[in-house]
């Protein structure tokens, strides 16, 4: 039997351990009788990818020194990506991404283009673990991309194109559930589904209902995420703890008034966290919804309990984004574009220039490229008189809200519903800094260039997480977005009303508002507007 047949058989079997850890077993016992290096590494790493903690770790580390032993960049590298993957599935995030930067230098160096796109996957987890839902977008477009066009290519020794489009497929349509992208996400189901029953490939069926799931909680649609998510769990066939379904199962339930079910999948996901000391960022609102739920049946030691595990979780929280997030930016976005130019170039020089056809391409290409102008002609007025038209609403809605706010003080009724959103937070707290929040924008201080969260928290006499929680909360943003939002708006208003604006440079534009640079300025404008600055400016000038 061949090694690309024992990996096989294995691969069939993956839902029968014990005839599956037979051939593992025989396959690390081949390898090394024939001293063959290589088969052992990828022996050893299909022992550490289907065994528990801490085994698992253990066998990643084995397959590491026999890629080290090897002196195979090719086997080293894969092995640093393997052991990063095992410690990312036991949440060592911090280990699992020196791991994965290792092998995104290695890959780049050697020119493996399969194990760089595997880390351009496992980089953009980090960044999902982190909350950057767009940075993630991006990355897992490039590697979806990769693996899809590879899917012909026949799956040879440590190589599987099929599994990693999958997963990235998969996270892909998590990542734009995140992002609001829904419309997009019925496109990449149903070329999910149809994938899969071609290729008979059931076993990843689950997964996919349990993304229709999710995509239905976020749509609000809460029947239909309860009917999907419920028929995910009844349908794997696997090892594995499915907490994110239990966990979205747990708010479905608790937003269609079901609050005792709901808190009965919430303390699941509490059960995991007791047994393995480990939890999502993503699932930290159960403990949020427990402890609300608690005060209002008035078991005040279950609230302490609550309350405690989850001020834990976010001491964890902050010390792994801090790690995370300066490594990533450090060793991986900042150099990411110099190394594709240097990696596209290098690939370039072995290339043969095909020339047939030239004359027809540009022909074609510059026709195209008309009609491409002229539809983007019609979509930059159609913003443009959009972006108008809402700023004038908003104007309006300002101005009720003055008078709505004159009406408020005279009464002087406290309204206890609104400012009671945030559980453990005390509602008039919570007043005084939404009160604080109406005066720092009246006064445009968010046109400071050096303004941070932590200033303006420590400005307001709190600290930085209860004021991260009332700005997401109250103004459905986080604080680089608020920010960034009002120096927009700001500009557009006197773009709209003082000429002198209109004459200004982007540059200098972007300095008014308090932006950090033109190109800061440009893609925070492009992200809120959908337009160029530039464009914007122009179409003003047209319409004097």
């Amino acid at each position: 039997m061949t090694n690309e047949e024992i990996e096989k058989k294995i691969d069939e079997n993956s839902n029968n351990p014990t005839k599956m850890w037979e051939l593992i077993n025989f396959y690390i016992k081949k390898s090394k009788n024939e001293q063959n290096n290589e088969a052992l590494f990828y022996a050893y790493r299909y022992a550490s990818t289907t065994s528990k903690y801490p085994s698992n770790l253990k066998y990643a580390d084995s397959a590491l020194d026999i890629g080290k032993k090897s002196k195979v960049k090719k086997i080293l590298l894969d092995a640093y990506l393997n052991r990063g993957n095992i410690n990312m599935s036991e949440e060592f995030y911090q280990k699992a991404l020196d791991d994965v930067l290792i092998a995104n230098r290695l890959s780049q160096e050697s020119g493996n283009e399969y194990i760089f796109n595997k880390t351009i996957y496992y980089i953009a987890q980090n960044k999902i673990y982190l909350g950057q839902y767009e940075d993630a977008n991006k990355e897992l477009l490039v590697c979806l991309k990769f693996f899809k066009d590879n899917l012909q290519n026949k799956t040879s020794l440590g190589k599987n194109y099929q599994v990693y489009y999958i997963y990235s497929l998969m996270s892909l349509i998590d990542s734009n559930t995140k992002l609001g992208k829904f419309t997009q996400n019925k496109d990449r189901l149903k070329e999910a589904f149809d994938y899969l029953e071609k290729n008979k490939l059931t076993q990843y069926i689950p997964y996919f209902i349990s993304s229709e799931g999710t995509d239905a909680y976020y749509s609000k649609d809460y029947n239909t995420a309860i009917s999907k998510l419920s028929e995910a769990i009844r349908l794997y066939d696997d090892q594995w703890q499915h907490n994110t379904e239990v966990y979205y199962l747990g708010l479905s339930y608790w937003y269609t008034g079901k609050q005792k079910l709901a808190v009965k999948y919430l303390e699941e996901i509490d059960k995991h966290y007791n047994k393995t000391k480990k939890l999502d960022p993503q699932f930290r609102a159960a403990y949020e919804i427990l402890i609300k739920y608690y005060n209002s049946t008035g078991n005040t030691a279950k609230q302490l309990e609550y309350i405690n595990k989850l001020m834990f979780l976010d001491r964890s929280y902050e010390k792994n984004y801090k790690y995370l997030y300066k490594r990533i930016v450090k060793e991986y976005d900042t150099k990411k574009l110099v190394a594709e130019k240097n990696r596209i170039e290098s690939k370039l020089k072995n290339q043969r220039i095909i020339f047939v056809g030239i004359f027809i391409f540009f022909l074609l290409g510059f026709s195209l490229f008309g009609l491409k102008i002229q539809k983007e002609k019609q979509n930059y007025k159609k913003r443009f008189e959009e972006i108008i038209a809402q700023r004038d609403h908003v104007k309006v809605e300002e101005e009720q809200s003055t008078l709505d706010s004159t009406v408020y003080n005279d009464q002087q009724k406290f309204d206890y519903d609104f400012y009671n959103k945030i559980p453990g937070l005390n509602p008039i707290f919570v007043e005084n800094i939404l009160n604080q929040l109406e005066i720092f924008e009246n006064e445009n201080k968010f046109l400071d260039s050096q303004i941070s969260q932590k200033s303006v928290s420590e400005n307001f006499g709190t600290n930085s997480t209860y004021f991260s929680k009332i700005i997401n909360t109250y103004k459905g943003k986080n604080f680089a977005l608020y920010i960034s939002d009002l120096r927009l708006d700001y500009i557009i208003d006197h773009l709209k009303n003082d000429v002198k604006y209109i004459n200004m440079d982007v540059k200098e534009l972007a300095s008014i508002a308090g932006f950090s640079s033109t190109e800061n300025f440009s893609d925070n404008f492009r992200r809120k507007f959908d337009l160029k600055p530039s464009v914007f400016i122009k179409m003003m000038k047209d319409k004097l």
